[in-house]
Order: structure tokens, then C-alpha cells, then sequence
């Protein structure tokens, strides 16, 4: 005897399908790419940029050092903006926004299908 839900069954091939696409369209048009990168180059910019330094504790040579290290910071800055520029210009098909959009998109169709997996193998131990 056969139901009509067991005719609209859909096999677990598809679900993980579905799931992952939705979930990388969700994140590719949900993501603003231009926080990700002010973040990005936030990060690299504090790693690369030297810190205080050892040198005399007067106020105006720690004023004098935080002058030079906020200059540094933003010459990398514009640096790495410069590199990022230059990059769409030769290569406008991989413009950097639309890399990070699939980045986010894959991580995202990633996390959830390996959460939807979880969720099934539990499920199924469980006798559900």
C-alpha cells in the first residue's frame, strides 16, 4: 500500500541539495562585503604595524610614538586598498566582493549541511 506522503518523500540526496543551496544563496545575499574587508584589513594592518617599542617613558615621546605608529596604520591601510584596487582592475571578473560573496556562500552551504547531517545521523539513533 502506498501513502501519498511516501509519494512526496523527497530522498536524503535531495534534502542535502536544497539545504545547501538555500543556504548559500541566503549567506552570498545576506553578507556585506565591505565590512568583511574594512575587518579584514583591520586585523592584517594591527598585526603588520609595530607596537609601542622600548624607548623613554616622557609624555611627548609616547605621543611622539603613537603619532608614528597611527601614520604607519594608515599608510598600510591604503596600501592594502591600493593592492585591492588594482586587483579589480585586472581581474573584473573576480571582483574581491564577489570572492568574499562565495567564500560566505560555501562556508555557509558547509555549516549547514554538516548540521543538517548531525541533526539526521542523531534523529535516525534515536529511532525518530
Amino acid at each position: 500500500k502506498i501513502t501519498i506522503i511516501n509519494k512526496f518523500k523527497i530522498s536524503r540526496r535531495m534534502d542535502r541539495s536544497i539545504i545547501s543551496s538555500v543556504s548559500f544563496m541566503w549567506a552570498f545575499h545576506k553578507v556585506q562585503p565591505s565590512e568583511v574587508v574594512d575587518k579584514i584589513i583591520t586585523f592584517v594592518v594591527d598585526v603588520i604595524t609595530p607596537g609601542k617599542g622600548i624607548g623613554s617613558s616622557s609624555w611627548w615621546m609616547k605621543g611622539l610614538r603613537n603619532v608614528q605608529r597611527g601614520t604607519q596604520r594608515i599608510e598600510k591601510e591604503m596600501e592594502f586598498r591600493s593592492h585591492l584596487a588594482h586587483w579589480d582592475q585586472e581581474f573584473p571578473f573576480m571582483h574581491h566582493e564577489l570572492i568574499i560573496r562565495y567564500a560566505t556562500g560555501i562556508l555557509a552551504s558547509t555549516v549547514a549541511f554538516t548540521i543538517y547531517d548531525v541533526l539526521r545521523s542523531d534523529s535516525r539513533r534515536h529511532g525518530r
